[in-house]
């Protein structure tokens, strides 16, 4: 899909905009976010932030087709003979965020599809809009990949699909995963005023088990039957997604808030049924519950509340609520559009405010969320092998006065600073 024409701001606005920002701007040529990269090409920098690993002093990151082909020290990290060079000054190199709560990549209002309250046969990657701005968006704050699921409105709304944040595509570069985790959403969102059953947690508990069984009960048939060699089961369509969950392939990602509901959502997910999964949410007075969930070591995605006030009126930081409480599988989302998708840099900078640890906040932008939707050996960090997702800052990535001067996919540049 052709992209619109960039045309760059005159010397006066980006001066202005480098004063405002406090951050060096320069006139330059546009952008054109899929032009294809050297073969190999070195980035220096002042400061490189792997986030699985400790920050690296002036550092150098290699890549080559896409991929971090070697990273480290200037001094011991050999530059390949003939690759192209990038040096980034005084500025520092991060990895992409990741968000697994992203709403924004479909253009519209057409993740909700609520005449039935299970949906487990629906799926996001038939609405991707490439063209969409939010994704541009997204990627001019540093997120680089992120999971769009369905809505809330149902307890089951379908399955995500992870996506690259490559502005206008091309589609197929943009799909990480088909399917990155099925969307269930647990209190007060799917409570449904129609009639039928759902309208208490009682009757919405009892369709999500019901359904979560036979599901199990067809997931086991098949591996039965692909095991032994038995009697093939009757293909059921509206199970075949849901069986992929049983078989913890993909994980289910639980939109949940409140104490009461978050203790239900881990009892249902990992008492009962032992898939692979991640509480979304965990606000208002969720991390009463923090504790009872630590116990069970459930991966939390914290967001896009960072505060809630206790009973006596103080305000209480989310994060570190969960944290102190041992719940330390935890990343951070914007649940965009609810917090706009470029501004999850300032949903972990609020959070380390609330007295959350700062490494422990990165991680949860980064490596973290990458690690609970089992794509860490493509993204989450500046590792060897993996892909060349990273943004360019003038310091702190989590200073919210130091916005991304550049960000990179894949060794692509999609964003520069001061382009129009």
């Amino acid at each position: 899909m052709p992209m619109a024409r960039r045309v760059p701001l005159s010397k006066g606005l980006l001066g202005l905009a480098g004063a405002l920002l406090n951050t060096p701007v320069f006139a330059q040529q546009p952008v054109r976010p899929e032009a294809a990269p050297a073969a190999t090409t070195a980035h220096l920098a002042a400061r490189i932030l792997p986030c699985d690993g400790e920050p690296i002093d002036g550092g150098v990151l290699v890549e080559r087709g896409g991929r971090i082909l070697a990273i480290g020290p200037r001094a011991t990290t050999a530059i390949p003979q003939g690759a192209r060079v990038v040096d980034h000054g005084a500025r520092w190199l991060c990895p992409g965020y990741v968000d697994l709560h992203h709403h924004v990549s479909g253009g519209g209002g057409d993740i909700n599809d609520m005449v039935m309250p299970l949906n487990a046969e629906l799926r996001t990657l038939d609405v991707v809009k490439p063209s969409e701005e939010m994704i541009r968006r997204a990627g001019q704050g540093g997120v680089t990949t992120t999971l769009f699921i369905p809505g809330s409105g149902t307890n089951i709304g379908g399955f995500g699909v992870m996506l690259k944040m490559r502005g206008d595509g091309p589609f197929e570069r943009m799909v990480v995963k088909e399917l990155g985790a099925m969307k269930v959403a647990q209190g007060f969102n799917p409570e449904r005023g129609s009639g039928d059953l759902g309208l208490t947690r009682m009757g919405s508990s009892e369709l999500l088990m019901e359904l979560l069984q036979r599901g199990a009960d067809y997931a086991a048939a098949w591996r039965a039957h692909q095991r032994d060699g038995g009697p093939q089961p009757k293909l059921v369509p509206e199970l075949e997604q849901l069986r992929r969950v049983f078989d913890r392939e993909v994980p289910v990602l639980i939109h949940t808030a409140g104490a009461r509901d978050c203790i239900a959502t881990a009892r249902m997910f990992q008492d009962v049924f032992h898939v692979r999964m991640v509480l979304s949410h965990g606000c208002f007075d969720g991390w009463v519950a923090a504790h009872a969930l630590a116990k069970r070591q459930t991966p939390v995605n914290l967001g896009p509340r960072m505060y809630q006030f206790d009973r006596y009126g103080r305000m209480q930081g989310t994060c570190q609520a969960y944290w102190d409480a041992g719940c330390t599988d935890m990343s951070i989302n914007t649940d965009a559009p609810v917090v706009n998708a470029e501004e999850l840099q300032l949903q972990a900078a609020m959070a380390v405010r609330l007295g959350l640890d700062y490494q422990v906040a990165l991680r949860a932008l980064t490596i973290q969320p990458a690690r609970q939707i089992g794509i860490d050996d493509r993204v989450g960090s500046l590792t060897v092998g993996k892909d060349a997702d990273f943004q360019v800052t003038a310091g702190d990535p989590l200073d919210p006065r130091n916005p991304p001067l550049e960000v990179y996919i894949e060794g692509t540049l999609i964003h520069r600073l001061g382009d129009v």
